[in-house]
């Protein structure tokens, strides 16, 4: 091992040393641990300033605070609270919330990025589960499961699924990802819901809800009567809408900037692909999106204050830190411990897909998903892969994505979902008792989604 891998090493095992004694550190954000990572490997010269700027992918950056912004608006214009309120009051049975929970959350990760949608659903799970009388930890990891799997199904779903549609080269990535990637990750929403609601059937009350609407009240959800509990009775939940309206021209605008921005991403890559017309990628559409906001919209100030800049400083660190891991030697020698996999080798996709899956399911838990992906597609570019080899592309966001329902260090949402509920008083889940359930979900996950891609392959071969 070379001086400069010795280096690196030591500087990895100093970033992993405070990030597994985050706790005992008055829990250090994720953001400054990983900027120490940077500024150490630029200080001790593993590398150079100016590799280290050109190792930040601005498309990435860019969609972040482009998405960001538009989450923000739709947050803060009520549309996201709205939506929400309205599908968890039409419950009907008690026994179905941890279902609900988890398809709800998928979705909404799928769309809006994992991170947010997990900042913006934990004040409604806190209210449900003090409602009706659930473990917090229970809804919570019904969350960060559910956040994890329904991300898979778009590049947009998380940060290392648009790493791979920027890296791979695959064309129209997000319809690729959606008309693949969709369907198993709907079963394994399906699926997991009905698993979490088996294990946890105990913590789960089967009581009728009746929800009473007042559509005179403009209370915020916040203020929800946590006292009030179930009897042995009708159980009824009450959930008081807050007053909204779509004509309201901020909730207006953010609904019809969400929705373009989608639909042009879309657009853009049918077109591409029919017409051969220039191509936005998906970091240039949602920066035009968020543009539009800043525009028309008189709030522009209160959005461009809740942009959650610390995640923008952690990938840009990410990004140095990981490319130094890289270029210093140290991550492929790592990766010389597991079988290779190689795309000019009659591409095996059985074996291939296999390996992709147990070396993300592995180094995610060690480095978490966002960082294994940023060092793996550059392994997987050096052995060949390119925008052709689709499924091994898509294993590895299936993979990558769901190494996070293994243990709390396997994504970064499941520390946001922690720290967010953290934040406001609530108990949250341990190691083991995330670790006890997440083997099983993750199990039942990375088998669907190996099993379908490999099947669809041959389907279309």
């Amino acid at each position: 091992m070379e001086l400069n891998e010795i280096i690196t090493l030591c500087i990895f095992l100093v970033v992993y040393a405070i990030i597994t004694a985050r706790s005992k550190l008055k829990n250090i954000p994720f953001w400054w641990i990983m900027s120490i990572g940077a500024i150490l490997v630029l200080g001790f010269g593993v590398i150079s300033v100016d590799s280290a700027m050109k190792s930040v992918n601005i498309q990435v950056i860019g969609f972040l605070f482009g998405m960001f912004s538009i989450t923000s608006a739709l947050e803060k214009s009520g549309v996201l609270n709205y939506v929400i309120q309205k599908i968890l009051i039409r419950i009907k049975k008690v026994k179905y919330i941890l279902m609900i929970i988890v398809i709800l959350s998928g979705f909404l990760a799928a769309f809006i990025v994992n991170d947010t949608a997990a900042i913006i659903i934990i004040p409604f799970a806190i209210s449900i589960s003090k409602q009706l009388g659930i473990k917090p930890s229970v809804i919570l990891i019904s969350i960060a499961m559910g956040i994890n799997i329904g991300s898979v199904m778009t590049p947009i779903g998380n940060p290392q699924n648009l790493l791979i549609a920027s890296q791979s080269g695959i064309s129209m990535p997000f319809i690729t990802f959606f008309a693949i990637l969709g369907p198993p990750t709907i079963i394994n929403l399906f699926l997991s819901g009905l698993v979490l609601s088996f294990y946890y059937k105990k913590n789960i009350h089967t009581k009728s809800l009746l929800q009473e609407h007042n559509p005179d009240s403009c209370d915020d959800y916040n203020n929800y009567d946590y006292n009030n509990r179930f009897d042995d009775g009708d159980s009824r939940i009450k959930s008081n809408l807050t007053r909204f309206s779509f004509a309201n021209k901020f909730a207006k605008i953010s609904v019809i900037v969400f929705l373009s921005t989608i639909a042009v991403i879309i657009i853009s890559e049918v077109f591409n692909i029919l017409f051969e017309v220039i191509y936005l990628d998906i970091g240039t559409v949602s920066l035009l999106g968020a543009a539009s906001l800043y525009i028309f919209c008189k709030e522009r100030i209160p959005i461009l204050k809740s942009v959650n800049y610390s995640v923008l400083i952690f990938f840009i660190s990410m990004f140095i830190f990981t490319s130094a891991l890289w270029t210093s030697g140290l991550i492929p020698d790592i990766l010389r411990l597991f079988p290779p996999i190689n795309s000019d080798n009659t591409y095996n996709l059985v074996y291939d897909n296999a390996i992709i899956s147990a070396v993300s399911i592995i180094l995610s838990q060690i480095l978490s998903n966002v960082p294994f992906v940023a060092t793996y597609n550059l392994y997987m570019i050096q052995n060949g892969f390119d925008g052709d080899d689709v499924y091994a592309w898509l294993m590895l966001a299936a993979a990558s994505t769901i190494a996070g329902n293994l243990t709390i260090f396997g994504a970064a949402s499941n520390i946001i979902i922690m720290q967010t509920a953290e934040s406001r008083g609530v108990k949250v889940f341990t190691f083991l008792e995330f670790l006890k359930i997440g083997s099983v979900i993750t199990g039942l996950n990375i088998t669907v989604f190996y099993l379908f891609l490999i099947f669809h392959s041959s389907y279309n071969l």
